[in-house]
C-alpha cells in the first residue's frame, strides 16, 4: 500500500468517524434551547453535512483497503491481525448500506431504527479500525507489483 493511500485512508475514517460521533452526540444527547425545534445544537446542521461529504471518501477507501491491502493478505494466508481485519470487512457493508438508507427511508420508525443501527456500527467500525491500524508500521513505498504478482500467480 503506498503512503497517499495510507493518508486517505486514516483522513477519510477519521473524518467520517469524527463527524459522525459529533453529529450523535448533538442529535441524540444535547437537548436545544427551542423546544419547537429538533436540532440539538446549532452546528447540528454542520456536522451532519460534514459526515454526509465524508462518507464517500470513506468509501473509497473501503474500495481501497480491499484492492490493496486485505484481499492480497487473505489470498496469500496471511495470519497476523486477521481477526479485526475480516470484522472491519463485516461490518463495513451494513455501515455503508444502514448510511444510503437511513437518508432515503421515509418511515419515522425505520429511519429511527436504522440511524441507531448506523450509529452502533460506525463505532465499532471505528474502535476496531483504530485496533487494527498498524501504527509502527509505516506503508510500503514499493512499486505496485502488477495483478498477476498479487495473486500469486507466475
Amino acid at each position: 500500500m503506498k503512503r497517499w493511500e495510507a493518508s486517505l485512508i486514516r483522513w477519510g475514517f477519521g473524518l467520517a468517524s469524527a463527524s459522525g460521533v459529533v453529529y450523535g452526540v448533538m442529535k441524540y444527547f444535547l437537548a436545544g434551547s427551542d423546544p419547537d425545534s429538533r436540532v440539538g445544537h446549532p452546528w447540528q446542521p454542520a456536522a451532519l453535512a460534514a459526515h454526509v461529504l465524508a462518507a464517500p471518501v470513506a468509501v473509497f477507501c473501503m474500495g481501497l483497503l480491499l484492492r490493496g491491502h486485505a484481499l492480497p493478505r487473505l489470498m496469500g494466508g496471511e495470519r497476523e491481525k486477521r481477526t479485526t481485519g475480516l470484522a472491519l470487512t463485516a461490518i463495513g457493508v451494513p455501515l455503508v448500506f444502514s448510511g444510503y438508507l437511513v437518508q432515503v427511508f421515509t418511515g419515522e420508525a425505520v429511519r429511527k431504527v436504522t440511524g441507531w443501527l448506523h450509529a452502533a456500527v460506525g463505532i465499532v467500525f471505528a474502535l476496531a479500525f483504530a485496533l487494527h491500524m498498524p501504527a509502527s508500521r509505516p506503508p510500503d513505498d514499493a512499486p505496485e507489483a502488477p495483478p498477476e504478482a498479487q495473486r500469486g500467480l507466475p
